[in-house]
């Protein structure tokens, strides 16, 4: 009787876990999908079609016509190469204070990882009739972008609705903010955007795969 008592309960308990594993691995396909489709469509319908261009780079000058250049050029100051080391350091700490070392590695792969998949774009993607460079992804919305949903994945499961709340709303000034200065397009933005989706996405299923490999088989 202990045993019909007993038995149905090992399935039951380990239900959830697959279905969080699997809900996991679906969502961080669809990052990966959509923030490709993001940088692609961002190059192809605002870089190399013509009208898309010219669309992009009106709205680019009526920004930059606001007045707002100096704000701009303000809020971007604070997006450098100390800032940035230093916020990864304390995400990563904050992590490890949290017994979570996959985290703080996560951290550290996912800012310098989006970044040289940035700037890999940048210098391989040009501009059509265009003697600038290419200024597409912009690496500040990519930095700010990365550092948010870094910030996400660290804090406790209790603060991150707050976390991600913040993360979109400065990741949203920093995008505005390279706009209204007049170093990047809308488009630049939206492809930084896909770049930190991909390389989240990329990231969460290489740390399942990992962990599914370490795991121990059960009898």
């Amino acid at each position: 009787m202990t045993t019909l008592a007993t038995a149905p309960t090992v399935p039951l308990l380990d239900a959830p876990p697959r279905r969080g594993r699997r809900r996991g691995t679906v969502v961080a396909v669809a990052a990966v999908l959509l923030g490709i489709a993001a940088v692609i469509g961002s190059y192809v319908v605002a870089v190399l079609d013509p009208t898309g261009r010219a669309l992009d780079d009106a709205v680019m000058r009526t920004a930059t016509d606001l007045g707002l250049r100096g704000e701009g050029l303000g809020m971007l100051e604070f997006v450098g190469i100390p800032s940035v080391a230093l916020a990864v350091v304390v995400l990563a700490g904050l992590a490890l204070a949290r017994g979570r070392g996959d985290r703080a590695l996560t951290v550290v792969a996912l800012v310098a990882g989006a970044q040289v998949v940035t700037q890999l774009l940048k210098a391989g993607l040009v501009r059509p009739d265009s003697a600038e460079d290419n200024s597409l992804p912009s690496g500040h919305v990519t930095l700010v972008a990365s550092l948010g949903v870094a910030l996400v994945l660290v804090v406790p499961r209790l603060l991150r609705p707050l976390a991600g709340l913040a993360a979109i709303a400065v990741t949203g000034l920093a995008g505005v903010a390279t706009i209204v200065a007049g170093w990047h397009r809308p488009s630049d933005v939206v492809a930084a955007l896909g770049v930190v989706a991909a390389t989240t996405g990329v990231l969460t299923l290489a740390g399942a795969l990992l962990r599914g490999r370490r795991r121990p088989r059960s009898g």
